[in-house]
C-alpha cells in the first residue's frame, strides 16, 4: 500500500486535490482488484482521485510513468521470454575465452550452459543467486527505493546517489566482491570449470542490466516526484517575487497563478452566507413563534446575517513605475467575477480613463494589454487623475462602495488634489490604498503617501501575488 500511497502524494504534489477520504477509497479499491492489470488499476483509481475532467491528463501521465514496470495481462514475464530464447554464449566475452580453454566441448553443451549452470554450480551471495535463477528484480527494486524514501528526491544531482542506494540494498557489495575474487582467481590462472567461468560471466552481464534497470527507475521517478516539487517551489517563489520585478518571460506563467489563486478564493466565498441557528436570538419571533404554546420556548428564532457581495471601484495607476502591478491586480480582481460582480474600473497616468466596457467586453488577458499599450508607461499627474475622477464617478460612491487605490503616490512635485480624496473617503464604505512601494520609501522623493493617508481606511504594501491574495481575502471577509 506504501506503493499506491507514494502515487498519490505525486498526484497530490502535481495540484491534484485528493482528500484523505479518496485516498483510503483508492487503497480499498486496489486491495480488492489489485495491480495485476494494468488497465483495471488505471480505471479504479481514476475513479476514486480525479474529480475534475482537466486533471486526467496529469494523472494519465503520472501512471505512466509509475505504473511502466506494471505488465499488461497477456504479457509473458522476463523469465518466460528467457527461457524461450537461450543466450547464446558466443555473445559474452568471457564465455567465449571459456569456449576456447575448453575446445573439445560440443557446441550443444554450450548452448545448454546458460540455462543449466545453477544446477552445476551457483553463486555465493543472495543477489547473484537471483540473478542466476532470472528472478524477476522489478518489485525488489521497488521496495529498496522505498525503504530508500525515493519519493524524496528533489534535484537531479541525487539521482547517482539513490542508484547507488538501491543497489547497495539488493546486496550489490557483496556481488561485486564474489565477481572481484572470481575475476582474482581467473588471473592467478586457477583452474576454474566451465560451468563457474559461464556462472560469473553471465552475473557480470546480469548485474550491468540490473544497474540499468535501477538507473532507469530513478530517473521514471525523478520524473514523477522531483519534477512537481520543482514547479510546486517555483510557484511558491513567484508568489513572494516583486510584481514590478518580473520578467516578461514569466507573465503567461503568473498570469495563471493569479487566476488559480482567485479560483480558489471565489469557492471559498462563493455563496452568500446565512447564520442560522447560532448567533444572537431574535426575542420578537420566538414569542410570535411560540403564542400557540402559552408562551412556552418550543421553537427559538434567531438574527440572520446576511453578507452581501461587495461593491468595488478600483482604480489603478498605470504609469511606468506601477504597470505591472496594476496588470495583475486587474487580473486578480476580474477572475473574482463570481464573487464580486458589480465593478467599475478606471486606470491613469495622468487622465482618468473608465475601462469598465472594455474589460468586460474582451477577454481579460487582451483587455490588459490593450489598456497598457494606450495608457500605460506615460509620467504620473495625481491632481489632474482625481479632478477626472471626480468628474466621473464621484456621485456614485455610497456605503455600500469599497474604493481600492493601487498608486505609488509619486506625483512630480505637483499638487496632488487631496480634498478630491478626501469626498472620495467621506462617502465611500471604505477606502483601501494599496502601494507596489516598501513602507520604507513613502514619503521618500516626490512621494506624498502621507497627505493622502488620512482619507484611507487602511493603507497597504501591495508588492506580490501573496499580498494581493490577502487583500481581497479580507474583503471578502469583512464585506
Amino acid at each position: 500500500m506504501r506503493f499506491i500511497a507514494d502515487f498519490i502524494g505525486a498526484l497530490r504534489e502535481a495540484g491534484l486535490p485528493i482528500s484523505p477520504a479518496e485516498s483510503l477509497d483508492a487503497l480499498n479499491a486496489v486491495s480488492l482488484v489489485g495491480l495485476e492489470r494494468r488497465e483495471t488499476a488505471k480505471t479504479v483509481l481514476a475513479l476514486t482521485l480525479v474529480k475534475r475532467q482537466e486533471d486526467r491528463g496529469v494523472f494519465d501521465t503520472l501512471f505512466g510513468l509509475y505504473f511502466a514496470g506494471l505488465k499488461q495481462p497477456n504479457e509473458p514475464n522476463a523469465k518466460q521470454g528467457n527461457e524461450q530464447k537461450p543466450t547464446d554464449q558466443t555473445n559474452h566475452p568471457q564465455g567465449a575465452q571459456a569456449l576456447s580453454k575448453n575446445a573439445q566441448a560440443s557446441s550443444e553443451e554450450v548452448q545448454r550452459s546458460d540455462a543449466s549452470f545453477g544446477a552445476q554450480a551457483s553463486a555465493s551471495s543472495a543477489l547473484g543467486r537471483s540473478l542466476s535463477q532470472q528472478e524477476d528484480m522489478g518489485l525488489a527494486i521497488t521496495q529498496a527505493a522505498s525503504a530508500e524514501n525515493l519519493s524524496s528526491i528533489v534535484l537531479f544531482t541525487q539521482k547517482n546517489q539513490f542508484v547507488y542506494k538501491i543497489m547497495q540494498r539488493l546486496g550489490d557489495e557483496e556481488l561485486r566482491e564474489e565477481l572481484k575474487s572470481q575475476n582474482q582467481n581467473q588471473n592467478q590462472n586457477q583452474t576454474q570449470t566451465l560451468e563457474q567461468s559461464t556462472l560469473f560471466s553471465v552475473l557480470e552481464k546480469r548485474r550491468a542490466q540490473l544497474f540499468e534497470q535501477v538507473t532507469d527507475y530513478v530517473e521514471q521517478q525523478y520524473l514523477i516526484f522531483a519534477k512537481q516539487k520543482g514547479l510546486r517551489f517555483r510557484d511558491q517563489h513567484m508568489q513572494q517575487v516583486k510584481l514590478n520585478q518580473l520578467e516578461q518571460a514569466d507573465y503567461q506563467r503568473m498570469q495563471r497563478l493569479v487566476q488559480k489563486a482567485a479560483r480558489k478564493l471565489a469557492a471559498q466565498h462563493s455563496h452568500r452566507r446565512l447564520t442560522r441557528k447560532r448567533g444572537v436570538l431574535d426575542v420578537r419571533k420566538t414569542i410570535a413563534a411560540n403564542a400557540a404554546f402559552d408562551g412556552a420556548l418550543f421553537r427559538t428564532r434567531w438574527k440572520a446575517t446576511r453578507v452581501e457581495r461587495p461593491k468595488i471601484v478600483v482604480i489603478c495607476d498605470v504609469s511606468g513605475s506601477v504597470s505591472r502591478v496594476a496588470r495583475f491586480l486587474l487580473l486578480f480582481l476580474y477572475s473574482l467575477q463570481d464573487v464580486i460582480p458589480k465593478v467599475r474600473s478606471f486606470v491613469f497616468a495622468s487622465q482618468m480613463i473608465e475601462v469598465t466596457e472594455l474589460l468586460q467586453q474582451q477577454q481579460i488577458e487582451s483587455a490588459l494589454e490593450t489598456i497598457m499599450q494606450r495608457w500605460g508607461g506615460m509620467s504620473t499627474d495625481y491632481g489632474k487623475a482625481l479632478a477626472g475622477f471626480g468628474s466621473q464617478a464621484l456621485t456614485k460612491l455610497d456605503k455600500k462602495t469599497t474604493v481600492i487605490m493601487l498608486g505609488d503616490a509619486r506625483n512630480n512635485q505637483g499638487d496632488g488634489r487631496t480634498d478630491i480624496w478626501q469626498k472620495v473617503y467621506r462617502q465611500s464604505k471604505r477606502v483601501l490604498w494599496l502601494n507596489p512601494e516598501q513602507r520604507s520609501s513613502w514619503d521618500t522623493g516626490d512621494s506624498i503617501m502621507s497627505e493622502y493617508s488620512p482619507w484611507c481606511s487602511s493603507v497597504e504594501p501591495c508588492r506580490n501575488l501573496k499580498d494581493i491574495e490577502g487583500i481581497f481575502s479580507r474583503i471578502l471577509k469583512y464585506s
